[in-house]
């Protein structure tokens, strides 16, 4: 009867390592002869680091890196293709694995070993081991690296095993450690809510992160904004969601952010790791207007002695588009002065330039708000005299009846002299153009006098005309003829 018994015990023991080597076939299995698979996972078990590829646009990029404990040869090289897939899966001693994908024969993707079907079973000291070699062949993950296989890659994805010193694309990742003060307890990536590891994420605002931001400045409400799991480490950055609130009116109500927009903003961020846990931060953001105000439309410029307004088109606004053009301060220093005297924007306006020359002008705006930055800007005003018009009829050109209307106007030229002033009131040299002198009829049709007007802007811009008259004169033929038909009427009158 013992001997009976030891062989029931021997058959027993085999059909469990049968059991956990082949395990239990799920209820459908796939055969798999494609090249292509979303996924391709490359195991290195030299340096214990699996890495996900992913097939995008005909290429396979990695996305992902995880810490796996290989068994050295005991875990063969190869490529394959994975059949089936186990929720949670009897290995050998008995022991018990989570999320559990078979890639070939008793090979297996599966989460560290546990003591039992219980989630706070897991062996400590073998999760501690991973990065290592460890296994008995199949390659181990954390629970939540498992998971990621189980739901991510189908039945039938890509798997080559392979040696390299090299980790993969991503590189070896940063493994956390559990304390093994107890023989077994949860794998602390587990993303089951009741994991006692479990542990809110954590949202990190920089202190470099602006908190107070310019008018119509870009911000990025994003930027320097960072989240990790709580548990694992692993950044959510990329998982970071935000709300927008404004005071208004007593309260803080929805709002879109925007910098062209001034008030008091608060930003709540929030982020869910996947054990379901939520973790939100608020900041709050000021838009400001406290820069100098933008003075426009200041520029040096000529006027004439007894010209009035210092301020001519100059305009001052804040950032936000307010104007602040009636508060700005003139100051004017006189020419030949030392120090400048200040004006009022209203004085200004109807400020007399009445001594001839160099006015320094300076026109200073202020922000309304603290710290009431200024912005000043500096132009020169030139009080020059009037040009000055002289016309002398004795020098100028014989004009006749019948002459073209451009040759009366260099007649006209020949007898006038323009005096034109600079911003030193120094006499400048003219040179004559015939489009300075205009005729209110269109052509010379007869004798007698003809009205003409000089016209001729200045150096300070204003315009000075002087009218004359100009003596239109038969021509000789026609003189000639009279006066010989006047003498034989005279001759003929005078016959007995």
């Amino acid at each position: 009867m013992k001997r009976l018994s030891r062989q029931l015990q021997k058959l027993t023991v085999v059909l469990l390592i049968l059991s956990f080597v082949f395990g239990f076939m799920p209820a459908t299995t796939k055969k798999v002869e494609a090249a292509n698979t979303k996924y391709w996972i490359k195991v290195n078990k030299q340096a214990n680091v699996a890495t996900a590829y992913k097939l995008v646009n005909g290429k396979y990029k990695p996305v992902k890196a995880m810490l796996v404990s290989c068994g050295g040869s005991n875990t063969p090289s190869g490529t394959y293709y994975t059949p089936a897939k186990y929720r949670w899966k009897t290995l050998m001693g008995p022991s018990y694995g989570q999320y559990s994908t078979r890639i070939t024969g008793g090979i297996l993707f599966h989460s560290v070993w546990y003591y039992s079907h219980s989630k706070a079973s897991q062996a400590t000291k073998e999760f501690n081991k991973l990065g290592k070699t460890a296994s008995h062949g199949c390659v181990r993950l954390s629970v939540a690296d498992a998971k990621w296989i189980y739901d991510n890659c189908p039945i039938g994805t890509k798997v080559t095993i392979y040696s390299s010193s090299n980790p993969g694309a991503l590189g070896k990742p940063k493994g956390i450690k559990v304390s093994t003060s107890r023989k077994m307890y949860w794998d602390p990536t587990d993303p089951d809510p009741k994991n006692p590891y479990a542990k809110k994420p954590v949202i990190s605002v920089s202190s470099k992160k602006a908190k107070t931001v310019e008018y119509g400045k870009s911000y990025s409400i994003l930027s320097k904004v960072t989240a990790k799991d709580g548990r694992t480490k692993e950044s959510l950055t990329s998982k970071l969601k935000y709300k927008v609130t404004k005071y208004s009116k007593g309260k803080y109500r929805s709002a879109k952010f925007s910098t062209k927009s001034l008030g008091t903003y608060k930003i709540t961020y929030s982020v869910t790791s996947s054990n379901k846990k939520k973790t939100t931060k608020t900041i709050k953001v000021y838009v400001v207007d406290t820069l100098a105000p933008v003075i426009s439309n200041a520029g040096s410029y000529y006027t004439h002695p007894n010209g009035t307004n210092a301020v001519n088109k100059t305009t001052a606004k804040l950032r936000r588009g307010t104007s602040v053009t009636s508060k700005m301060s003139v100051y004017i220093k006189t020419p030949g002065a030392k120090s400048y005297t200040k004006y009022t924007y209203a004085t200004a306006k109807t400020y007399k330039f009445t001594k001839a020359g160099t006015y320094t002008v300076k026109y200073v705006a202020k922000n309304t708000s603290k710290p009431y930055r200024e912005a000043s800007k500096t132009v020169y005003i030139y009080s020059t005299k009037d040009a000055e018009i002289s016309i002398d009829t004795a020098k100028m050109g014989i004009i006749t009846v019948g002459d073209s209307v451009e040759a009366a106007k260099t007649a006209i030229l020949k007898g006038v002299s323009i005096k034109n002033y600079n911003y030193l009131n120094q006499v400048n040299t003219v040179k004559l153009d015939k489009s300075m002198v205009t005729f209110k009829v269109g052509t010379i049709t007869e004798e007698g006098q003809l009205p003409f007007t000089v016209s001729y802007r200045g150096s300070n811009g204003y315009k000075v005309t002087k009218s004359g008259t100009v003596t239109v004169k038969a021509k000789a033929t026609e003189t000639k003829t009279k006066a010989t038909t006047e003498a034989t009427t005279e001759a003929t009158t005078a016959q007995p």
